[in-house]
């Protein structure tokens, strides 16, 4: 099967900028030509459901200043000239500022006692590869060993070439609480590693806060409070992408359901805006097979996908389980074929979004599922019009149809034990076998 949910792989998102998946490029622009124009220390919230494309969009965004910045110093830009070279909409971006760019997944590291340490190693780590930089790593190394006397801190999942050794030996053995330092010190020290990370050709740094939804509540908190005290220089701009609404639910697990937890969340964003709403033109698309016998189950899934509002993660997995549904069971030619037309992509779509549904409709227990969905579903409408007794686009017709498709879905998910189909549509006894052996990927072309 082929897989159409790529991993956020740096390869995968410097593909996804030069084939301009989904119309991306434009909305990449945007949002870099907007964080031009900020001049001072700013934290950005960028909302949208899980499964809807943020880490895909803060990858590009990264790729995209990283390239931009090389390019603006006449550095060698090498590994990423071939996938932005012929991009016109990101090469005509005139930047006011050149950029460090640091990506910072914080499900990967929520398993860390404090997660300004974890952040601050990630930022020395991509700042040792990044513009053939040259940092005093001893220098940077005593500055980070001296954070350790008011953090607690394990390094895993960090591998770091610079002082390591005295990092790990600063926390071996060593009460860290014995020595708690001032905020203002701890301040200090932040910026003193930041002078030591922050390279000549970069005049801002742009950190990208990933996944914070998804980590236990109080190491998000922590990282929320940490980053807004420790972080005012007007030269970093974070990029917090998050589901708001999820954060929201962690900030009322921590401090309580009674807790003003929208409020709480509303301090520390500076700006807050949405992920850029893929048109719906071009995610629908993802539905087109382009053969001539499938027209019903390519309109019907398209459909399905806007009724339900599926993410971009679920309609690409949605359209992962549609790909190359067997012509000579699923087509517009037989009654059988249209059928399996309609009862196909509901079941996999349901299986998507909510399997008690899913379990109700194999059983037989759907009927008001189905009504509702012929009800607003229009390529439905068209199928039960084209079993209609003359083919009418009336209400009649529109009954006749659609009660022809009730008793299939009587007959083939229903109590009743028929050895034959007493309709007019010509079902197979086995239609229930093929119609779940199809929904599984078992069945291929006669």
């Amino acid at each position: 099967m082929e897989k159409f949910v790529q991993e956020a792989t740096i390869d995968n998102v410097l593909e996804s900028i030069k084939q301009n998946n989904f119309n991306r490029n434009k909305d990449i622009r945007d949002f870099i030509e907007s964080l031009d124009m900020i001049t001072e220390n700013a934290f950005i919230s960028l909302d949208a459901r899980w499964g809807e494309g943020k880490t895909y969009y803060v990858r590009q965004i990264e790729q995209t200043l990283k390239y931009l910045t090389r390019k603006k110093w006449n550095l060698p830009v090498n590994e990423l000239e071939e996938y932005f070279s012929d991009i016109s909409i990101l090469n005509s971006i005139d930047l006011n500022y050149s950029y460090l760019p640091i990506y910072y997944n914080a499900w990967l590291y929520d398993n860390h006692d404090d997660p300004l340490m974890s952040l601050l190693l990630v930022m020395v780590k991509e700042c040792q590869s990044y513009l053939d930089t040259k940092i005093d790593s001893t220098s940077v190394g005593e500055k980070m060993c001296s954070l350790l006397d008011a953090f607690t801190f394990s390094i895993k999942n960090i591998e770091l070439s610079i002082n390591t050794k005295s990092i790990k030996e600063a926390i071996s053995g060593k009460d860290i609480l014995s020595s708690v330092k001032t905020a203002e010190q701890i301040r200090e020290m932040v910026k003193s590693v930041f002078e030591g990370v922050i390279v000549e050709n970069a005049q801002k740094l742009v950190i990208f806060i990933d996944e914070l939804d998804r980590c236990r509540p109080d190491f998000a908190i922590e990282m929320l409070e940490r980053i807004k005290h420790y972080f005012d220089d007007d030269r970093i701009i974070f990029v917090i992408s998050i589901n708001k609404e999820q954060l929201i639910h962690t900030v009322s697990k921590f401090y309580g359901i009674n807790f003003d937890s929208t409020g709480y969340l509303n301090k520390f964003f500076d700006l807050n805006i949405y992920l850029p709403v893929i048109d719906p033109y071009v995610q629908n698309r993802i539905y087109l097979n382009s053969n001539q016998v499938q027209y019903f189950v390519e309109k019907i899934s398209e459909e399905l996908n806007s009724y339900y509002k599926l993410s971009l993660r679920d309609a690409l997995i949605f359209k992962q389980h549609l790909m190359n549904l067997p012509v000579s069971y699923v087509n517009d030619y037989s009654g059988q074929g249209c059928v399996l037309s309609v009862f196909v992509p509901i079941i996999i779509i349901l299986d998507i979004i909510d399997e008690t549904e899913k379990t109700r409709f194999l059983r037989g227990e759907s009927k008001t599922l189905l009504k509702d969905l012929f009800k607003n579903i229009l390529a439905l409408q068209k199928v039960a019009y084209k079993f209609s007794i003359d083919g009418r686009e009336s209400d009649e017709g529109f009954q006749e149809g659609y009660m022809l498709f009730e008793e299939a879905y009587d007959y083939i998910f229903g109590t009743k034990q028929e050895e034959n189909f007493k309709g007019k549509l010509d079902l197979n006894r086995d239609i229930k076998q093929i119609c779940i052996q199809i929904c599984n990927g078992f069945l291929k072309d006669k």
